[in-house]
Order: structure tokens, then C-alpha cells, then sequence
């Protein structure tokens, strides 16, 4: 059986040294690194820097029409 976990960096080493002293029933077949965020650079010259500097713009404006994920009503 293969199972994919997402594990965060805290309890990392911890998972890891269950992991290898359970080398008889598991084996580790490979880690993938991963940071939570995929970041990128957008250049004047991107494609969709015209629509990133109007939204921009337009949230320093309106403000009001801009909530943290927190205060959305999602119900």
C-alpha cells in the first residue's frame, strides 16, 4: 500500500524517525520538499501585469470592497 501525506515542517523529524525505525514494515520510496507557497516574481513585461496593477489600483481606492478571508460569510 502507498499512502501520500502532507507533513508540515514542525513535525517533520518526528514523522521521519517513525518512519526509518519502522524499516521492516516501511519503506520510504521518496520526499518531495515543499513550501506552502509558490511564489513568483510578475514582471512589467508578464502578460497579467496589467490586470495585477488595475487590482491594485482599484483596492487602494475601494477598500471596502476588499475582506480577509476571515470575514467572508460562507454560509
Amino acid at each position: 500500500m502507498q499512502l501520500t501525506i502532507d507533513v508540515k515542517e514542525s513535525a517533520l523529524d518526528k514523522i521521519m524517525y517513525l518512519l526509518e525505525h519502522l524499516e521492516n514494515d516501511v519503506k520510504i520510496i521518496s520526499q518531495t520538499p515543499s513550501s506552502g507557497l509558490d511564489i513568483e516574481v510578475v514582471e512589467e513585461s508578464d502578460p497579467d501585469f496589467k490586470y495585477i496593477a488595475r487590482g491594485r489600483e482599484e483596492r487602494k481606492s475601494h477598500p471596502e470592497n476588499y475582506l480577509s478571508e476571515d470575514e467572508i460569510d460562507w454560509d
